[in-house]
């Protein structure tokens, strides 16, 4: 199997069981850590005032779609944050998992309209 987060066709699963997978994997704690690597991933934007007061995070906070990658860059996952204005993280407080290739498939979820 590539080791491509793009490759091929992934399975689709439901936000309960992405967000388990990550963090059973400990991803995020990862990168924390300094294990993993955490870029920009094609989007980073202010979120606009209906967004804002639709999921009620402050003024100035951003929605970012971030690549998690070994320290050798191989793609490890795909994650959503909201980033406010000092740093902290918004929504939940940690980042929530899009894609993530697993040893043996990839597994998505589907982006609501």
């Amino acid at each position: 199997m590539s080791n491509h987060l793009f490759s091929s066709e992934p399975e689709w699963v439901s936000e309960n069981i992405i967000q388990e997978t990550f963090n059973k994997c400990q991803l995020y704690e990862r990168v924390l850590r300094g294990e993993l690597h955490q870029r920009i991933f094609n989007y980073d934007n202010h979120l606009k005032r209906r967004q804002r007061e639709k999921i009620r995070e402050p003024r100035c906070t951003r929605s970012q779609i971030l690549l998690y990658s070994t320290l050798d860059g191989k793609p490890v996952a795909l994650v959503h944050r909201y980033v406010r204005k000092n740093g902290e993280l918004g929504g939940k407080g940690r980042p929530d998992p899009k894609r993530l290739l697993l040893p043996n498939k990839i597994i998505a979820v589907r982006q609501s309209p």
